[in-house]
């Protein structure tokens, strides 16, 4: 099998690690200010047998890459339509309003809620260019994009997922019926699985 991967906001490819294990990689690491932009470095290197996996605000980027070129299937982790809208705006602003103020230590406490452990072996992103890129993030609806989707698509919804409420997939899956939803007991991100779990999930995409 061959996968894109996208990682979410504030990450770093290693999050996908396990995927290596079961076929060919190419990790995208989110280096630009623009939604759009990564898309189209994304749709560049899709296939016809490429399965393109993003999480959170990269599966907003592997969806808008999806329609540029098509992939084999997507896996969509912990999606939204919609980011701006599933949280309210105050909320929003004060996140961005802590990032500024102390960029590095509300990123490291960003990814201690969601991942629980050291990770990314203390890579930083240029803090302007991030900050850009999930203000971006915020204000990109994928609705219509969504609905248009013609291609075998699962999303994956952490039970305990406190970034992207449970709401969100229910939400995906009203403008898309054909997506399948799968959940699972874990938070932001299905850390814990495993390649044999990936294999799984993969599975089922190939029946849809």
């Amino acid at each position: 099998m061959e996968f894109i991967t996208i990682h979410g906001w504030g990450f770093c490819p290693e999050v996908f690690r396990p995927l290596e294990g079961i076929g060919k990689v190419f990790h995208r690491r989110l280096e630009g200010e623009s939604i759009r932009e990564e898309a189209q470095k994304v749709a560049e290197k899709i296939d016809k047998d490429t399965i393109v996996v993003g999480w959170s605000l990269g599966a907003t980027v592997a969806v808008l890459a999806s329609v540029k070129n098509p992939p084999k299937g997507l896996v969509l982790i912990g999606a939204t339509p919609h980011f701006g809208r599933a949280w309210k705006r105050h909320y929003i602003e004060s996140f961005f309003k802590e990032l500024e103020e102390n960029f590095e230590g509300k990123l490291k406490e960003f990814r201690k809620t969601v991942w629980g452990e050291y990770i990314c072996n203390g890579w930083i992103p240029p803090k302007e260019r991030a900050i850009n890129l999930l203000r971006d993030f915020v204000q990109t609806d994928i609705s219509e994009p969504l609905r248009g989707l013609k291609i075998p698509t699962v999303i994956l919804q952490g039970k305990r997922d406190a970034v992207t409420p449970h709401r969100e997939a229910k939400k995906m899956l009203k403008l898309n019926p054909s997506f399948r939803l799968v959940t699972y007991d874990g938070g932001h991100f299905p850390k814990d699985f495993t390649p044999r779990d990936w294999e799984e999930i993969l599975s089922s995409l190939q029946k849809l």
